[in-house]
């Protein structure tokens, strides 16, 4: 098994139908699956065929994860460039088994979209509108280098469409042995109270290399938590092998310590690997 990537999110009045109280910790619990997306997408190329995600989706329905993030990112350029499929039937096709049991969830680049240029609003527009027409519920957006114009359009149009912008703060790190410190806690914390400020609904800390190790999210959550009055998000990979850890105590000291009542999300994609090499992660 793998451990490719995790997120945990403080869910304070986002509503869904798949929560359940642990007794152990006395906190709501909620679960994000992203084998859909962000794993096939990190792992092999996002080369999933439609029918290995027909194969996938009852087991899905059984697992009644809080979230599943199924489209956006790099699926529908390669489901369309690399498969000759629809990414809207990949959609629809998610949507319909998945309606009533989770939300569905997709990565945008703001004003690229799913592409590598940027588009007209009107695009952006007519993009979201199908998207979420076709039952997409959350869209996280984001800009590699946090330009808050390039995710400002997106925020607002799917807040206007119906569904619930989650914009994401994407994390890096100074270089070493860099005179001045530019990637403070401070700079990531007033980039995410801008994005609050224009309409997010959500807000992401996207740890998309697996950076942020268990000492950096120690010290940052609980400003994330304190500036904000919208759900945080903590989504990491386990690249270099501690992201499982960097989790852990982003939940053990900002949600079951700290916050009497909160949803945490943790979003474990696993895959079974055979002939190839046995991970031991956990």
């Amino acid at each position: 098994m793998i451990l490719k990537n995790i997120s945990i999110i403080n869910f304070k009045n986002i509503k869904s139908a798949n929560l359940e109280l642990s007794p152990k910790i006395n906190c709501l619990i909620g679960h994000n699956g992203m084998g859909m997306r962000d794993g096939q997408q990190s792992l092999f190329a996002t080369r999933m065929k439609q029918e290995n995600v027909d194969k996938l989706l009852p087991l899905y329905q059984e697992a009644k994860f809080y979230i599943m993030e199924v489209w956006g990112g790099a699926v529908p350029d390669s489901v369309m460039r690399y498969l000759g499929e629809s990414p809207w039937d990949r959609l629809r096709s998610c949507s319909k088994a998945m309606k009533g049991i989770s939300l569905l969830s997709a990565l945008s680049r703001g004003r690229n979209l799913f592409g590598y240029v940027p588009y007209p609003e009107s695009v952006l527009e007519g993009f979201y509108k199908e998207a979420i027409k076709n039952g997409l519920n959350i869209m996280r957006i984001f800009d590699a280098l946090n330009d808050i114009d390039n995710i400002k359009s997106s925020i607002r149009l799917i807040n206007e469409l119906g569904g619930i912008a989650d914009a994401a703060v994407c994390y890096t790190v100074d270089p070493k042995g860099a005179d001045e410190k530019i990637f403070t806690d401070e700079y990531f914390v007033n980039k995410a109270k801008e994005m609050e400020s224009i309409g997010a609904k959500m807000i992401t800390l996207k740890d998309m290399a697996g950076l942020v190790n268990p000492a950096r999210i120690h010290s940052l959550m609980p400003k994330l938590k304190e500036a904000l009055s919208v759900p945080v998000d903590f989504h990491t990979h386990c690249t270099p092998g501690y992201g499982l850890a960097s989790v852990l105590t982003a939940i053990i000291q900002n949600w079951i310590i700290n916050l009497p009542i909160a949803i945490v999300s943790m979003v474990l994609v696993i895959f079974i690997v055979r002939k190839v090499y046995k991970p031991k992660e956990l």
